[in-house]
């Protein structure tokens, strides 16, 4: 099992099982985390529980339809689910434990920070992983 929480505590999980650890150079995830780009954990939905502080999630349309939570107490990301996906997705940072599997990909990289370089050989995608994007 995969603990995770938010910087306060308040909002606590698990996870059984990490399918993918990706890396979104996306500007809004940029702007959300404060960073070049933003790491998720992506869970089924079914391995996936809170334990405390789903209460204290608020949520903000960062884009038509795209839901992004965060703690209300420490302004740390939320765990999430978009609509039209069958994930839930997990700000990696808010991992307390190794979720076993290592990045895989990143997305957005067309509008990554001009200011990085990505330097791995990882796969890169303009935009989004095809079949993964929003429906409409």
């Amino acid at each position: 099992m995969i603990k995770g929480s938010c910087a306060c505590g308040g909002i606590r999980f698990e996870i059984d099982e990490v399918l993918a650890l990706t890396h979104c150079h996306c500007s809004i995830c940029r702007k959300l985390s404060g960073a070049a780009f933003a790491s998720y954990a992506h869970v089924a939905k079914s391995k996936f529980r809170f334990v405390s502080g789903e209460d204290l999630i608020t949520r903000y349309e960062s884009t038509p339809g795209s839901l992004r939570g965060f703690c209300r107490v420490c302004g740390s990301s939320a765990p999430g689910q978009a609509a039209y996906l069958p994930t839930v997705s997990i700000a990696a940072g808010l991992l307390d434990d190794d979720p076993v599997v290592r990045p895989m990909l990143h997305v957005f990289a067309s509008s990554k920070a001009p200011w990085w370089e990505i330097t791995d050989n990882l796969p890169q995608h303009e935009k989004w992983v095809p079949g993964y994007e929003p429906k409409k």
